[in-house]
């Protein structure tokens, strides 16, 4: 374990440790001056769009159990128990990403972060007596898969993040690509009629389907991880919608036919083929069976502007960060050490 520290700033990712992917300036509220208030940039930095690239990182033997060596012991067994070196890599760097997430947001120490998980496998933060006037609902959601590790965070509405990666970078050994008939047989009772119509419109060739069948999946797999609910919940009965055609960015969700008016969904495409999605959505949706995650909001019954005025704030792009970025501070020098990079 590692020594305390101070509460490290929100990340700025040197050139050196981000790819190239393209991404917008965070769109950020400014007060009279032309400056963001305080207040804001408060509330920005509890609202994280974070991604790491882990296709080129094969991490030395040093550079692993540093890395690893920076867990709880618990988290550690959970990383070296997956079968696969990939899968491993994934677990590692999503548990970093999770802790420099919460020390970034709510300021605290890096390695005094407490992370526990509701029975549906939603992680959440339990430290207690935390100043959150800025973000009195933080929560945050992981994903990996492919490629990719994601993390996305809302200081008010609840938040849900999936990537969904092309067929043949989730494939392992002789598993062969599907068709779009065999993920049809496979998947028919996930998706609606309507939502098969959105597939199949989706083009003329099976790229063009599979990267819709992409977004769909990522967009149902994040409103389950908003709220909660792990395995338990049929993904049939909730269909979503584009909102501004098959190409959009945006997505809306009917659940057993009825219009949701109190959740958003944001997708964005990431370098090869994968697909990110983001949920927000009310508080009084989240499924929590042991009620711990729900026992630490500190605004569970939101008024209906201040949930409104979360709702509808600009969704962020993806930032791209690199290992080092989601370190501590004064560790990234011994990192790089152990990293070869000194």
């Amino acid at each position: 374990m590692v020594r305390d520290e101070a509460p490290p700033s929100p990340i700025t990712p040197s050139p050196r440790q981000t790819n190239g992917t393209w991404q917008r300036p965070t769109q950020t509220a400014t007060d009279n001056s032309g400056h963001a208030s305080t207040s804001d940039r408060d509330e920005e930095r509890s609202r994280l769009r974070w991604a790491i690239n882990i296709k080129k990182w094969t991490p030395w033997d040093d550079e692993w159990l540093f890395l690893l060596d920076m867990l709880p012991e618990e988290d550690q067994k959970e990383v070296e128990s997956f079968k696969f070196k990939d899968d491993q890599k994934r677990a590692l760097v999503s548990r970093l990403l999770q802790r420099q997430c919460v020390a970034v947001a709510l300021g605290i120490p890096w390695e005094k972060v407490l992370i526990k998980r509701t029975k549906g496998r939603k992680p959440f933060v339990i430290n207690k007596g935390l100043d959150k006037t800025h973000a009195p609902n933080f929560n945050f959601n992981v994903s990996h898969e492919g490629d990719f590790v994601v993390l996305a965070s809302e200081p008010i509405s609840i938040c849900g993040v999936d990537v969904a990666a092309p067929q043949q970078l989730r494939a392992r050994g002789t598993q062969q690509k599907l068709t779009i008939p065999q993920l049809k047989s496979i998947f028919d009772k996930q998706f609606t009629p309507y939502e098969w119509a959105s597939i199949d419109n989706a083009g003329s060739g099976d790229e063009a389907k599979e990267s819709m069948f992409r977004r769909l999946w990522s967009l149902k797999e994040a409103l389950v991880k908003a709220r909660g609910d792990g395995l338990g919940f049929d993904l049939s009965k909730a269909e979503f919608h584009f909102e501004d055609g098959i190409r959009s960015d945006t997505a809306s969700v009917w659940i057993d036919g009825r219009q949701q008016t109190r959740w958003r969904f944001f997708l964005q495409e990431l370098s090869d083929g994968h697909w990110v999605s983001v949920a927000r959505g009310p508080p009084e949706n989240i499924v929590d069976a042991w009620r711990e995650f729900t026992g630490t909001l500190q605004e569970p019954d939101i008024p209906g502007a201040k949930f409104q005025e979360a709702l509808e704030a600009p969704n962020p792009a993806f930032t791209m960060l690199g290992i080092a970025d989601i370190i501590p501070q004064r560790l990234r020098d011994d990192y790089a050490d152990a990293a070869g990079q000194a």
